[in-house]
């Protein structure tokens, strides 16, 4: 519907997007900024309009109380709430249609700060999944889009910035990929760097940055992309682990993006004394989660990180907490983490039943090990689990199956369980035979609403 700013009448509200500043705001924004008798915006979005003869109103204090005065003062005199690049991208203008009707608000886009970077680069950007870090806790799901290959655009914070960026590169292997930085855009102080992870983690930067990552020819690091990033082979023998990564060829955008595959070899993990879910327990373990994108993990009792890295390999998660107490296995995940790049992937060192009123509340729950604590662990889990989440267990004792049974028919939850049991074929002479595993039982519980136990 089109709307005139000559016309404009209480109590219609317009957002405006000034995209990185005035010199970048469309002219239709200006006129709507013209009329206006109060402006609405943070300190820095106001200043550009200093000369402006009507009230200005800074953003403080909570989103409710700001929207419940906007929407007051909006009924008598003309209000334009100013935001930075397109209010419906990212912005303000997600809480103001969640807040008032959609006739109360008439929106004016302006180009985004990844517009502007990619403008400034020549580069064409429609391939580029772009994720804001703004107040978004350890929300690590565009690691997942970048190991697949795509370019990734980084709205941050100033906690969430090019450093805290650089730091999750180099932890999940990702190190050769270069950070394109864009400071303060559209200003007169604008810069736009190239810089290695390494180099960005120790830099200063302006708090008003855009970060783009995965550009074509940017990665330099230390070791070759076919070896950091190759694609999934077949079973290799241990010396060769490093060649039986699941993952597509960093070379280039989203090269072989997709190609991602289901139960990785025990083989390509670094673990010790066979304390690993092994490759078919896994794959039967992640069905039974049933991950979704933006979910939070905990693997409990991690071990080698084997299901904490297959299910970050799988699924763009928000983030996956792997718990193990005994530290040179803590140690095997992190180097797990960064031979698949799993930068989704946090580990957490100490007892799980002591670490997880401290963990953010899971949405999906793996418990490979609970060093006989399981009823107590299984209390703690299930009262931080989100409604609708899961919890899967792998019981290897009879004590173990026993306690995930008794809290399930103590509680009034309905319980999933089933023992797998499988064989291996190995070599013998010119014939094979067939090795038994150790028989697993997995158990599995869903939380159908907010109850606690």
């Amino acid at each position: 519907m089109s709307r005139n700013p000559e016309q404009w009448t209480p109590p219609l509200i317009a957002v405006v997007g000034i995209g990185t500043g005035p010199k970048t705001c469309a002219l239709e924004g200006l006129q709507w900024i013209q009329r206006a008798e109060i402006l609405v915006g943070g300190t820095r979005h106001l200043a550009f309009f200093a000369d402006h003869p009507g009230e200005k109103m800074p953003l403080r204090g909570s989103m409710k109380s700001l929207v419940e005065t906007v929407e007051s003062l909006s009924r008598q005199r003309r209000v334009a709430v100013l935001a930075s690049g397109d209010p419906l991208f990212f912005g303000i203008g997600r809480t103001l249609t969640s807040m008032l009707p959609a006739d109360r608000l008439h929106f004016i886009p302006g180009p985004t700060s990844v517009q502007s970077l990619c403008a400034a680069l020549a580069r064409p950007w429609e391939d580029v999944r772009v994720f804001s870090l703004h107040g978004r806790e350890s929300s690590l799901e565009w690691m997942w889009f970048l190991r697949q290959g795509y370019p990734v655009a980084l709205l941050t914070d100033e906690e969430h910035g090019p450093p805290w960026i650089a730091q999750h590169l180099v932890r999940a292997g990702l190190d050769g990929f270069d950070l394109i930085v864009g400071e303060d855009l559209g200003l007169p102080s604008e810069k736009i760097r190239r810089m290695t992870p390494h180099d960005a983690v120790t830099a200063d930067f302006s708090p008003l940055t855009v970060v783009l990552l995965g550009e074509p020819g940017l990665q330099d690091g230390p070791q070759k992309d076919s070896e950091r990033c190759a694609p999934f082979k077949q079973e290799a023998p241990a010396e060769k682990t490093l060649e039986a990564v699941s993952g597509p060829d960093c070379n280039g955008p989203h090269k072989s993006a997709g190609a991602v595959a289901l139960g990785v070899p025990d083989t390509a993990f670094v673990h010790r004394a066979g304390l690993i879910t092994k490759r078919e327990v896994r794959v039967l373990a992640l069905s039974m989660l049933r991950l979704g994108p933006g979910q939070v993990l905990w693997d409990l009792g991690a071990g080698s990180g084997s299901m904490s890295v297959e299910a970050a390999l799988l699924c763009p998660l928000h983030s996956v907490w792997a718990v193990e107490k005994v530290p040179e296995r803590a140690e095997d995940i992190r180097k797990n983490v960064r031979r698949f790049h799993c930068g989704q992937v946090q580990v957490i060192e100490g007892e799980a039943l002591h670490v997880v009123e401290r963990l953010p509340a899971p949405h999906r729950v793996f418990v490979g090990g609970s060093g006989g604590t399981l009823p107590a662990l299984l209390r703690a889990v299930w009262n931080r689990l989100a409604p609708l989440g899961r919890i899967v267990v792998a019981a290897v004792t009879w004590q173990s199956l026993q306690d995930v049974d008794t809290f399930s028919r103590s509680n009034g939850i309905a319980l999933e369980a089933l023992q797998v049991q499988v064989n291996r074929a190995v070599p013998v002479g010119s014939s094979v035979r067939f090795e038994a595993l150790n028989p697993v039982f997995l158990c599995s519980m869903e939380k159908s609403g907010t109850v606690n136990v």
